[in-house]
């Protein structure tokens, strides 16, 4: 499917004025496709380490992990914007 200036507008219009500033954020995210390279520091002062220690409803968090992968490799549905 040959994709127009038109195509994205008419895309657009369909998008309700209050979720714009979603377009806008995955819009920059696209001009600005250079991520940086993270290290295991960089991990590691992120808030990611240790996101889930507070939470007494998960359990074994390496089994909850592993549960949430193999969810997410059936899951069938809908992509969103990224194809995900």
């Amino acid at each position: 499917m040959a994709v127009s200036e038109q195509t994205i507008l008419d895309a657009l219009h369909q998008v309700s004025a209050e979720r714009w500033h979603e377009v806008l954020h995955f819009l920059d995210t696209l001009k600005n496709d250079v991520r940086p390279i993270l290290t295991g520091a960089d991990m590691a002062k992120s808030e990611l380490v240790g996101m889930w220690a507070d939470r007494d409803d998960i359990g074994d968090s390496r089994e909850y992990a592993r549960r949430l992968r193999r969810e997410a490799e059936t899951r069938q549905g809908p992509t969103d914007a990224a194809g995900h």
